[in-house]
């Protein structure tokens, strides 16, 4: 039982004891009090009297009662729907709208609150989309990008995040028109762990769309291929640091004409010898000299 109804219980079986040890005390100046002297009066009209006025003080309190009772418990409601609402509220503000999976302020939030250990960051850009947008509508493009997103939200194991990087709008006029804006195809990875880790993670990533483009029919010709980089997170990098670095590797990935199409720092490399075949693999499949 809450503290709150033990009392209110205890104060009516205490006020019920109390009255009845008042009236059979002082039993003369009740009945004085309600019926003056020389007025002549039955038993059964005393008590049925005293019962009357009794019943009607306890309906009365009551009634209060019930009605604080009832205010109290339509309060809590509004309370708990208010405090849910919120709640929904900062869930959906940390959700992307058209993927349906962690937005870039999540990925903030999730970076500065992360363990004091080593992680790297992958962000990579999906090569080609806008032709998706400018072929077959920005409906079916948004059809594609979730596909995408929700296929590989579903296959992350533990210790591995993915975020949709924010839409870039453009200060253009009719750039903005024709939603031609950075950020709607680019996802961005947390994994923990050294660096060999991510490149097979982006190995097995690259594998994973490759089947999803032969079984599903949302894709029809469009083949999916990215380009990419892998970027190690120190336990004291900030969230700008983290961004920054992330930015500059990318850039790297994307501007190098010699075939590379995601970037790492090799010279890490030498640290892990046993897992030279990974990177091997890794070279591969993302045709890197």
């Amino acid at each position: 039982m809450e503290p709150r109804k033990l009392i209110t219980s205890l104060g009516v079986i205490l006020t019920t004891i109390t009255g009845v040890i008042l009236f059979f005390t002082e039993f003369d100046k009740i009945k004085g009090f309600f019926f003056p002297a020389g007025i002549a009066i039955s038993v059964p009209l005393y008590v049925f009297s005293l019962l009357g006025i009794g019943i009607l003080v306890f309906y009365s309190v009551y009634i209060f009662y019930f009605k604080e009772v009832t205010s109290h418990k339509k309060t809590k409601t509004e309370l708990e729907n208010v405090k849910a609402l919120l709640l929904d509220s900062e869930r959906m503000r940390l959700i992307d709208f058209v993927t349906g999976i962690a937005n870039q302020e999540k990925f903030k939030i999730d970076i500065q609150n992360r363990p004091k250990e080593l992680f790297h960051l992958i962000l990579i850009d999906l090569d080609g989309f806008g032709e998706i947008n400018k072929k077959q509508g920005f409906q079916k493009g948004d059809e594609v990008i979730r596909t995408i997103a929700q296929d590989l939200f579903a296959r992350m194991r533990r210790d591995e995040e993915i975020y949709k990087r924010d839409y870039k709008l453009e200060n253009n006029f009719m750039k903005r028109i024709y939603r031609k804006y950075t950020g709607g195809d680019e996802f961005i990875f947390l994994i923990k762990g050294p660096q060999y880790e991510s490149v097979g993670f982006l190995a097995r990533i690259q594998k994973q769309l490759e089947e999803l483009n032969t079984e599903s029919p949302v894709f029809l010709s469009y083949k999916i291929t990215f380009h990419g980089a892998i970027v190690p997170l120190y336990p004291s990098d900030t969230y700008e640091q983290a961004y920054d670095k992330l930015q500059r590797g990318f850039v790297q990935a994307a501007e190098e004409s010699n075939g590379l199409r995601v970037y790492w720092d090799k010279s890490e490399e030498d640290t892990f010898v046993k897992y030279k075949s990974l990177y091997d693999n890794a070279r591969r499949i993302f045709k890197i000299q």
